[in-house]
């Protein structure tokens, strides 16, 4: 990928760079693009208003721009095109059944993108204010929480229909959607209730009947994500600074303090680290810390223990080792949010 004085040329010297880190700027309306082991700045790539995600898919480097009603596409030469998604607000991405799904948090729809041919092939009506999305193993359902309707859409992605609505509950705001790994059970977050409930994936159903919740558990207040493993749920609090640790069907394990925003949570060399917007650091559920330069808001897993780390408020991304500390720290466009490894 190429972009604003990216490449060799722009380097000066003819060294490859084996990886880049893409990160969307929300501020500035750009793709900022770095050296992955150095954080040395190649270049930067326009993608429109408001980009906050960013994926990959067929070689091509694909941003979630919330202030359009389109998606942006980069290929490795730079090559930039415009996909649209006929409603505003693309926000989170799911792949399934080699289709390129995107929530439109303004249009209330999941856009459907032929990733080879970047064409729009149709778009699914789903509840108000779509957000994050997860996909079955199988990739023949999706789930897509809805913010303003308080259900789970479960999307059939073979005939690109949504087949029922799991309801999180009375003024629920879902935010998060996670399933365990076997796709037995899924998860969503509701914000507004500081809950987190579980309900029964039934694939095999089609039924447009609205199926009920099977558990639900207490969380701290204003959670936003959660993470679900074969055994484990672990939801964090930023109202509260707290992460809440259950086991499967939601029986409380642990809960752990001392955090001041967390906003999300990463299992490294089988240990839980906690990203906290409050704080300058990463801080294990058992009580190592690592120092950051800033808090991060965002963080993505590159592997070999490392975490991609976006300082909105500061302007900065970093890389940083879980075993060593901090490796770069690089100044960004404004408001850096989700990156991608390409």
């Amino acid at each position: 990928m190429t972009g604003t004085d990216a490449g060799p040329e722009g380097r000066g010297d003819d060294a490859p760079v084996d990886r880049v880190l893409a990160v969307p700027c929300e501020g500035d309306d750009l793709l900022a693009l770095f050296a992955l082991d150095t954080g040395e700045r190649l270049g930067e790539v326009p993608v429109g208003s408001h980009p906050v995600h960013a994926t990959t898919c067929r070689g091509r480097t694909v941003v979630a721009t919330m202030g359009e009603r389109a998606v942006t596409a980069i290929d490795p030469n730079g090559e930039v095109a415009r996909v649209d998604t006929g409603v505003l607000g693309p926000s989170h991405f799911a792949t399934a059944n080699g289709e390129l799904y995107v929530s439109c948090s303004a249009g209330d729809a999941l856009a459907v993108i032929d990733p080879e041919s970047l064409t729009l092939v149709d778009r699914v009506a789903v509840g108000a204010e779509p957000h994050e999305i997860a996909v079955a193993p199988s990739g023949d359902r999706l789930y897509a929480g809805s913010r303003r309707e308080g259900v789970v859409d479960v999307v059939d992605t073979g005939r690109r229909e949504r087949v029922r609505a799991i309801d999180a509950g009375p003024d629920a705001r879902v935010q998060g959607v996670a399933l365990a790994p076997d796709g037995d059970r899924g998860y969503a977050v509701d914000q507004r209730g500081a809950r987190v409930v579980a309900f029964d994936v039934g694939e095999g159903s089609a039924s447009p009947a609205a199926a009920p919740i099977r558990d639900e558990a207490t969380v701290g207040a204003d959670p936003y994500d959660l993470v679900a493993t074969a055994d484990r749920v672990l939801v964090p609090g930023r109202g509260d600074g707290v992460v809440h640790e259950f086991d499967r069907s939601l029986k409380p394990i642990a809960v752990h303090e001392g955090f001041s925003r967390p906003v999300d949570v990463f299992d490294i060399g089988g240990e839980w680290w906690v990203l906290d917007a409050g704080a300058a650091g990463l801080r294990s559920i058992d009580g190592a810390v690592v120092e950051t330069p800033a808090p991060g808001l965002v963080a993505t897993p590159v592997g070999e223990g490392k975490l991609a780390v976006s300082h909105y408020d500061d302007d900065r991304v970093s890389l940083v080792d879980i075993g060593s500390g901090t490796v770069w720290t690089a100044t960004s466009p404004a408001y850096p949010f989700g990156s991608v490894v390409v």
